[in-house]
């Protein structure tokens, strides 16, 4: 097919055009208006409604549990030894709090500075999208949100045609033109995109796209700034950030279009000079879902009719097998499974090479003893944060490829592993993204299928016994505390007795009751008693008591 061009001329092959478009026209001559000034009691009443906006955050990333950087739900993780299954978790919620305290923090002194609360008293706006000055490169002027930053020598337009110029050469499948906008001093860059452009053409996407999120762009005072800030200063050449969102939907995993957010930083050597994209990272100030499988080390994609398994070309040779395993698994959960219709049955899996990717992508390092985690991903659109309604699309499924479930030797722990993982990814679609579900509900379910699989042997027996034994069984289901227990036993038995609490369920008045609980549950958490009582006739007290004396009957199993 002919050369895909670039942006402001440049084809496919990356030789610049004599006819490249210059700086934008009139871009440092027009002042804005000096807004209205505020009276105290409006901005004081502007300073209380963000303090409420921020202790909200707070109130809410303590009471779920997690505020994490990327769209994704609170991670469900598959535990190594599953003996001490609650060890590090309190110390990450504790910690994810303590990052949700100082995330409002700074959204209140950011915030109170737009509405002139803080700062000099005489100034009429916002500071957060002022120019400044960089020590190596151009004044760049910042957005006000979003990581965005002006430069008057690189009009947004031009940045947006070499993103759509991308989105062509990705549905052409036009590796040249793919990177033709990448500058070809940047050589680590170019192999990189070259990698992750390899990696993107093996994926079954139904839809993919890059597009720049809207962005309300610098003021023209701003500009005339940075435009008298460049002829002050000389520096080495003009830069622009742009946050850029690659839009996507995985055939059969994603429901609706998910979205990875980077940074993609553009330079030019001076007004009307080549523009070449010089650098790309994670997007600032904004939910990120990167780094992406694809944008790790180049990947082998195996399909199968309900598995998306994704795996390094270091794992190759085992990739397949790996794949058919995961099939298996996937068979096994859905075949299970007796509740309303699932949200997918279709299920994107990453199997890590190394134990520093697995942490990278899952973000569990405060859980030192997982093998995997199922992340669940909001869909491209806000969420706001009293919405009940949004709910989750598609899940990435995360596995440790150095972990002990992919030992040769040890099959039964593959595919428990997995077993576990897939049934979290086949609910994930039935929460709002701001309404999570207790974790027994959850975790129990995820753990009630590979043990019920006669199939595979499972572990917990002797800690739940030595729990039982020890006088330490409450016979009252199991809260998010018991689980994230610091003590071990405590926390192991939780685990435990959560998967308890659905086999019963199961086993005395059905699976499909059972199964139907869940999706409710996962549905609305505040409607819990009154599920539990449509799937069993019972309070939950009752419910208790019988659940408590078949825990007793059946330790450990």
């Amino acid at each position: 097919m002919p050369p895909v061009p670039e942006a402001g001329g440049r084809t496919a092959g990356g030789a610049p055009s004599s006819e490249r478009p210059g700086s934008a026209a009139g871009s440092g001559s027009a002042k804005g208006a000096a807004p209205a000034e505020r009276s105290e009691a409006e901005r004081a009443a502007d300073a209380a409604a963000v303090i409420a906006r921020a202790e909200a955050v707070v109130a809410e990333a303590a009471g779920s549990g997690g505020l994490y950087t990327r769209p994704y739900g609170k991670p469900h993780s598959y535990l190594r030894d599953r003996s001490h299954p609650g060890e590090r978790r309190t110390k990450r919620r504790n910690m994810l709090v303590t990052v949700a305290a100082s995330i409002a923090t700074a959204l209140v002194v950011i915030l109170l500075v737009g509405t002139g609360m803080i700062g000099n008293p005489t100034d009429t706006g916002n500071t957060a999208d002022r120019p400044r000055q960089a020590a190596d490169d151009g004044p760049r002027v910042r957005a006000p949100a979003g990581g965005n930053t002006y430069h008057p020598d690189i009009p947004r337009r031009e940045m947006e045609a070499v993103i759509a110029d991308r989105s062509r050469a990705l549905a052409g499948r036009n590796a040249d033109a793919f990177v033709a906008p990448i500058d070809p001093a940047a050589t680590n860059l170019l192999a990189e995109q070259r990698r992750l452009f390899a990696n993107l053409t093996q994926i079954p996407f139904a839809e993919s796209r890059y597009v720049a999120p809207a962005d309300p762009g610098p003021t023209p005072s701003d500009l005339e700034t940075a435009a008298a800030q460049a002829t002050a200063a000389a520096p080495s050449r003009p830069t622009a950030d742009i946050v850029v969102s690659f839009v996507h939907r995985v055939e059969g995993t994603d429901p609706q279009p998910v979205a990875e957010n980077y940074r993609w930083t553009f330079a030019r050597a001076s007004a009307g000079a080549p523009l070449w994209l010089i650098a790309v990272s994670a997007a600032p100030y904004v939910s990120v879902t990167y780094p992406m499988p694809w944008d790790q080390a180049a990947l082998v994609v195996e399909q199968r009719p309900h598995v998306v398994l994704f795996a390094s070309v270091s794992h190759k040779s085992k990739a397949s097998g790996w794949a058919d395993k995961a099939e298996t698994a996937a068979q096994r959960d859905l075949a299970a499974w007796r509740g309303p219709q699932l949200p997918v049955t279709r299920f994107l899996v990453y199997v890590t090479p190394d134990r520093r990717t697995f942490n990278e992508m899952s973000e569990s390092r405060e859980l030192a003893n997982a093998d995997g985690v199922c992340a669940s991903l909001a869909p491209n659109t806000v969420v706001p944060l009293g919405d009940k309604t949004t709910r989750w699309t598609g899940c990435r499924v995360f596995l440790d490829g150095a972990g002990e479930a992919f030992d040769t030797r040890n099959d039964t722990g593959f595919m428990s592993l997995v077993e576990h993982e897939l049934g979290h990814a086949m609910v994930a679609g039935f929460a709002a993204v701001r309404a999570q579900p207790p974790t027994w509900v959850a975790e129990g379910f995820a753990e009630s299928l590979p043990w019920s699989d006669p199939r595979l042997s499972n572990g917990h027996v002797e800690a739940v016994r030595e729990h039982l034994a020890d006088g330490k069984f409450t016979g009252r289901l199991p809260t998010d505390a018991d689980v994230y227990s610091p003590d071990p036993d405590t926390a192991a038995a939780s685990y435990h007795y959560a998967m308890q609490a659905i086999r019963y369920m199961a086993k005395e008045f059905g699976a499909d009751k059972a199964h139907t609980f869940v999706a409710e549950v996962y549905r609305d958490p505040s409607r819990l008693d009154a599920a539990l009582t449509a799937a069993t006739g019972l309070d939950r007290v009752t419910f208790e008591q019988k659940w408590s004396a078949y825990v007793k009957r059946n330790p450990g199993s």
